[in-house]
C-alpha cells in the first residue's frame, strides 16, 4: 500500500442540476470518460466522488495515486464534490454545495484520517494550483 498523508477536496465545477437525476456511481462513470477519453489519463483522476444526493462513489483504486493535483498525487486521495460551477475560492460551503454533501464528506474525511493515521493534511485543490476549486477555503470550513 502507498503511503497516505494527505486529503485534497476538489469539485466537478458542474452546474448544481447536473446529472442532478442520476446515480453517484453514473457520475463517477462520467468523469471516468472524461478523464480518459478527452485527457487520455488511464482513469478517473479522483479516489472518491460525492454527488449532491450526498451519496459517495469509488473512483479510482485508493491503491494507486491520484490525477487530481500536480506534485500532490503520490501520497494525497483526491475527493471531488459534485457541483462547484461559477463559485469562488473564497465562498462558503453551502453556496455551492449541499448539506447532504457537507455531511458526508466530513464523515468520509474522519473515516480515512482513521484508517489513514498518517493523514495530517486536509487541503483544497485552491491551495496547491490558481484555482477556485473546490470554491471554498477546506481549512476554515474543516476547523471553522
Amino acid at each position: 500500500m502507498r503511503h497516505i498523508d494527505e486529503i485534497i477536496v476538489h469539485c466537478t465545477a458542474t452546474n448544481p442540476k447536473w446529472f442532478i437525476d442520476r446515480d453517484a456511481h453514473e457520475v463517477v462513470k462520467e468523469i471516468r470518460r472524461w478523464h480518459t477519453e478527452e485527457r487520455g489519463w488511464s482513469d478517473i483522476g479522483y479516489h472518491f466522488v460525492i454527488h449532491r444526493s450526498g451519496q459517495i462513489a469509488a473512483g479510482r483504486p485508493i491503491t494507486r495515486g491520484g490525477a487530481h493535483t500536480k506534485g500532490r498525487n503520490k501520497s494525497s486521495i483526491g475527493i471531488a464534490l459534485v457541483g462547484g460551477r461559477g463559485g469562488c475560492a473564497n465562498d462558503a460551503f453551502g453556496d455551492s454545495f449541499t448539506a447532504d454533501q457537507e455531511r458526508e464528506l466530513r464523515a468520509l474525511i474522519e473515516s480515512l484520517q482513521v484508517e489513514f493515521p498518517d493523514i495530517d493534511k486536509v487541503n483544497g485543490h485552491n491551495n496547491y494550483a490558481p484555482k477556485a476549486c473546490p470554491c471554498f477555503d477546506v481549512k476554515k470550513w474543516l476547523h471553522g
